[in-house]
């Protein structure tokens, strides 16, 4: 009975991979989860399902790179292919000698198992060399978003 349930999960997980990797789809940004995302100095955070319900999210994802120095030209390329991109609908950028501090850019929404989902890409370098880089897919509008991210 035991090796029927394990091979159940094994089948759901695979039905269930192709969705969280088709998030991303056409960004360049998809390259560095893929790349870095096992990376020994970067923590990885990938969410979906019922946890981010109340948060009316599908998808989050997130690397924290505790030094991004190693991965830094790589960052910059593919943030700056993406939002070039005629995707954007609206883009909020903090430059400092010509070197991206942050970044917030709303995506062109997506449509997913019937619903219309925005999409948010957001970068942010910290202190020292720590930055980080998220990607979000859900039916929460910009407000909402800000709020969650300048909560006390």
């Amino acid at each position: 009975m035991k090796h029927i349930y394990t091979k159940l999960i094994g089948i759901l997980l695979l039905c269930l991979a192709p969705l969280a990797m088709q998030a991303q789809e056409g960004l360049q940004t998809e390259r560095l989860f893929a790349r870095y995302g096992e990376a020994k100095d970067v923590t990885r955070v990938e969410l979906n399902g019922k946890i981010l319900k109340s948060y009316r999210m599908e998808t989050y994802r997130s690397l924290v790179f505790r030094d991004v120095t190693p991965y830094w030209d790589d960052i910059q390329t593919c943030l700056k292919q993406d939002s070039q991109s005629a995707d954007i609908k609206k883009r909020q950028e903090v430059m400092e000698g010509g070197v991206l501090l942050s970044a917030y850019y709303q995506l062109s929404p997506v449509s997913r198992r019937g619903k219309l989902l925005k999409r948010y890409l957001l970068f942010k370098r910290g202190k020292g060399a720590l930055a980080t880089l998220v990607y979000i897919e859900g039916t929460l509008d910009a407000e909402e978003l800000m709020e969650m991210l300048y909560q006390d």
